[in-house]
């Protein structure tokens, strides 16, 4: 009795078991996730939620995931992001309300479902000697309309509802922006109908402007445009170094037509500088771009200060390269990052390289919203104290106690920076000389020898708009320009190019809310996980600070001392003859050289000092994250059992 009991039993236990599987995991009855991140990091953002819904009944969306699941031949890492990308697609399709599909799709070797993967060109990687290929990847479809992700990469996690969400957003629409880029430097690549035997000797497009031609439609306006194409829906100015005012007003009138404009600027471009060297960027022959660049006319009209001399070294946000810190190559972390917009919300880390700043003052009728920021432990320095603190340290630093505006967004009405209209172009024949009677040399005269009639009097100058005509207008303005190119932006994986910081997705988001698509802006790099160690930074910032008196004074004895020993070594007479020391003079010299050699060793022993400092506070940091966890358990079990022992010794 008590067997079939057991018996029964456990064949109910079974069929519950199997009940709650089929609720759960077939029909998704009480499927639910609890996101108990900071940041949301496994929730569907707004942005996606509105996309999804964005999408219409008559035109479904296909997703087709493909992922290898053979462990024979997919590393272990991959299969668990694999899982994490599958629950990620599950969210989506579960959010549409039958307006997405997913297909799963398991591509092994030499079978029709590789055939498929192939189709939808998913990369495949050789995993052996006999060439078999995993594949991973993504292919979404609606209608006739098809995005592809090739290749998933692991470390671009932070990156995958962005990408699934603009792919959608993609097949869902029919018409492409068009967003103009205007550069001093060639960073759209080669026409697209020059031949292939002028294209070699052309300079390859930044990554950040292929990435652009991935949504809109992308057109080079050259620097000397007397008009910009009112068709162009966002202008986007890098570096417009030595620009023209013809140019500028071109900008101006724009602008005040209700164009969009996103500019970088930069007081020391570090590219521009490789532009101009023989034989690099890609390119047989050398530039010629100034290193910095300037929008003087509009800045003024704007109510934007801005010199273009004077580079940001900051030592709360300075950055390692090369195996040094460089105080003027900034990783700027949330805190100096605006929550405030929905550009710069999710941002997790910029990195700006010789950035200049901007100084905001009031303009009648417009705002300024500052979007990147220095820390307060900065100070300004020009171009040659910048270029030098990437070679040697900065003893003589003195931080300002403010902070400085790095990007910022002014919106609201805009008046022309021309106000008298259009300005004057240079005329070649009011360079020549001047002739009795008002004539000049070398101009066309009639018959009579008088001036013709048409000389007589200037052309009117055309019609200008001097205000913001369609409402309120929205300018972006960056003090960087090297933070797009390529090696500052991405970095190379096993599976591809990633993303190293949020400067291209700073350049998106801007570029997603000037052409109205805000949605995707809520999704880009909401994830990101990597954090600066902040505090450490913040620490070993004060253990400089407190021996960098020090250092200086005994810097500036060196120098004093060296100057002395030069002094003393070159001795000439008047016939320009070296001159032989006498004994006196010689003491003199080697006492010189001893002191020399005497201040170098303390300034040496302070530095071994310092960095014992930085150590222990590095070791004091660390110490305390294995501990402080421990710790909390044994205090947890300590205080449990003496509530235990009390609750006993009361009964």
């Amino acid at each position: 009795m008590n067997t079939k009991s057991t018996a029964v039993s456990l064949l109910i236990l079974v069929a519950i078991i199997a009940v709650i599987n089929y609720l759960v995991g077939g029909l998704g009855f009480l499927n639910h996730r609890f996101d108990l991140t900071e940041k949301k990091l496994y929730t569907l953002s707004d942005g996606t939620w509105n996309i999804i819904k964005g999408i219409s009944a008559e035109k479904p969306v296909t997703i087709r995931f493909y992922a290898t699941r053979d462990s024979r031949l997919m590393p272990q890492f991959v299969q668990a992001y694999a899982t994490t990308v599958e629950d990620l697609l599950l969210e989506f399709e579960k959010a549409s309300d039958g307006k997405i599909t997913l297909e799963k799709i398991d591509p092994r070797p030499d079978s029709e479902s590789e055939d498929k993967a192939r189709g939808d060109d998913i990369a495949g990687h050789p995993v052996n000697a006999e060439d078999d290929k995993v594949y991973f990847g993504l292919a979404i479809q609606s209608a006739a309309l098809k995005e592809v992700i090739p290749s998933l990469d692991p470390n671009d996690e932070a990156a995958l509802e962005y990408k699934v969400s603009r792919a959608i957003a993609k097949v869902s629409k029919t018409k492409r922006q068009t967003v103009g880029v205007m550069s001093s430097m060639p960073i759209a690549g080669p026409a697209m109908m020059l031949p292939p035997q002028m294209q070699q000797n052309q300079s390859p497009p930044w990554l950040v402007i292929n990435q652009l031609r991935l949504d809109y439609d992308v057109r080079e306006v050259p620097m000397t445009a007397a008009k910009i194409d009112a068709d162009i829906n966002i202008l986007l100015i890098i570096h417009p170094a030595g620009i023209t005012d013809r140019a500028e007003f071109a900008i101006d009138q724009y602008v005040l037509g209700g164009g969009k404009v996103l500019a970088f600027v930069d007081p020391q471009c570090l590219v521009s500088q490789q532009y101009n060297k023989q034989g690099q960027m890609g390119m047989s022959a050398p530039m010629t771009t100034l290193p910095s660049s300037n929008l003087k006319n509009l800045f003024k009209a704007w109510g934007i200060g801005y010199d273009a001399d004077m580079v940001v070294a900051d030592m709360t946000y300075r950055s390692k390269a090369q195996g040094r810190t460089i105080p003027t190559f900034l990783t700027v972390d949330q805190s100096g990052i605006s929550k405030s917009d929905q550009v710069t919300a999710p941002l997790q880390l910029v990195q700006m390289f010789s950035t200049g700043a901007f100084n905001i003052e009031s303009k009648e009728g417009l705002k300024a919203l500052p979007l990147i920021e220095s820390s307060e432990n900065n100070e300004l320095i020009d171009s040659a104290a910048a270029e030098k603190s990437r070679r040697e340290p900065m003893n003589t630093f003195q931080a300002s106690g403010k902070k400085r505006t790095l990007g910022l967004r002014l919106s609201g009405k805009f008046k022309s920076a021309f106000p008298d209209g259009p300005p004057a172009e240079t005329n070649p024949a009011d360079k020549m000389p001047k002739l009795p009677g008002g004539l000049q040399g070398g101009g066309e005269t009639n018959d009579a020898g008088a001036p013709p009639a048409a000389a007589k009097a200037e052309a009117p100058k055309p019609a200008s708009l001097k205000e913001s005509q369609n409402g309120d207008g929205i300018v972006f303005l960056f003090a960087d320009v090297d933070m797009l190119y390529d090696a500052f932006c991405f970095e190379q994986s096993q599976m591809g190019l990633a993303m190293r910081n949020s400067n291209v997705p700073l350049l998106l988001n801007a570029v997603e809310m000037l052409s109205g698509g805000a949605d995707l802006i809520s999704v880009r790099s909401r994830g990101a996980t990597k954090r600066a160690f902040t505090k450490m930074q913040e620490l070993s910032n004060n253990v400089e600070k407190e021996y960098r008196p020090r250092i200086q004074q005994l810097t500036d004895k060196l120098n004093e001392i060296a100057q002395k020993i030069s002094t003393l070594r070159v001795r000439q007479d008047k016939n320009g003859q070296m001159v032989i020391l006498d004994p006196s003079q010689k003491k003199d010299l080697d006492e010189a050289m001893e002191t020399q050699n005497s201040i170098n060793k303390q300034i040496r022993d302070i530095r071994k000092e310092q960095n014992k400092g930085k150590d222990r506070v590095e070791m004091w940091i660390t110490l305390l994250n294995f501990l402080i966890m421990p710790l909390a358990v044994i205090g947890f079990g300590i205080a449990l059992a003496v509530k235990r022992r009390s609750l006993r010794a009361a009964h």
